[in-house]
């Protein structure tokens, strides 16, 4: 058994420069940064020595569906071609961007948040996702990055909601290098028989990255989650990944933190109050095991 690596996920922070997000993750103790997926407003050895100076490592590009323009739809499912391709290339971009900061994955989102609507069908959407990011794949192997496919509830996404949703797509990409991620704010609302029992189901062979909020969506131990068991299931199926942040304060939207309106004492009180708790229940899970 190891320690859980714990990181966060800079779209919290919205426009805050980036050297400021580095400082204020390595001043409460993070082990590093899952960066956002918007390759154009990085260069990567500035971000590798900034990493090294605050002590931090970058785990993954979050790669976003949609862009932050009105026509970068970067839509897997898109029924024309030209649209599909565009998806295909930023994902490429998100690939070159990890490989440039030493990271380890890159996370797909088979839909476009906040955007539930399907283009055609369940079925055809699903289909053409799958040609999709098989196209994207081969890229992903020749730089030995892993691609991960991301499940987010029904309300914000159409196509891919639970786990086992993304581990069928995953098996008819059939590539070693596409795997699925588990993120538990929308875990809670798709999983049945629960967050912790469908970890296991997952097991260390699909789940290769995990996201964390409570279910108010705050940080963990704001809310109901029973966190013992989620490290529990996480430890029963050796998880070799990381667990990446994305809490917002009582009272936050994602589109506050996108646009920068949470004010950072009250961020950062939450993350230092969330990576406390968990390395708490952390340890209280080891002493037992």
């Amino acid at each position: 058994m190891r320690q859980g690596k714990f990181f966060v996920n800079n779209w919290i922070f919205g426009d805050c420069e980036i050297e400021q997000v580095f400082e204020r993750v390595s001043k409460i103790g993070y082990d590093g940064i899952e960066l956002v997926g918007e390759p154009g407003i990085y260069h990567g050895r500035s971000i590798v020595k900034l990493a090294s100076v605050c002590g931090l490592k970058i785990c993954s590009i979050c790669g976003m569906f949609p862009g932050p323009e009105k026509d970068d739809l970067r839509a897997l499912a898109h029924p024309e071609k030209k649209e599909r391709k565009k998806a295909i290339e930023y994902i490429k971009r998100c690939i070159d961007l990890a490989k440039s900061v030493d990271a380890r994955s890159v996370l797909v989102v088979p839909g476009l948040v906040g955007r539930p609507e399907l283009f055609v069908s369940k079925d055809i959407d699903f289909k053409t996702t799958v040609d999709s990011i098989a196209e994207a794949a081969p890229y992903a192997e020749s730089n030995k990055m892993y691609l991960t496919i991301e499940p987010i509830n029904r309300y914000e996404v159409g196509l891919i909601n639970s786990i086992s949703e993304a581990i069928k797509m995953a098996k008819e990409i059939n590539s070693p290098y596409v795997k699925i991620m588990g993120d538990t704010f929308h875990m809670q609302i798709e999983e049945p028989d629960g967050i912790p029992d469908a970890i296991r189901r997952a097991g260390k062979h699909w789940l290769y990255h995990m996201h964390a909020a409570d279910n108010t969506r705050q940080a963990p131990g704001r809310g109901t989650m029973d966190w013992r068991k989620i490290l529990r299931s996480l430890y029963d199926i050796d998880y070799t990944g990381v667990i990446s942040l994305e809490p917002l304060p009582k009272g936050a939207s994602p589109y506050d933190a996108r646009t920068g309106k949470i004010p950072a004492e009250i961020l950062d009180r939450e993350l230092s109050f969330a990576l406390e708790y968990l390395k708490l229940q952390e340890s209280i899970v080891m002493e037992h095991l």
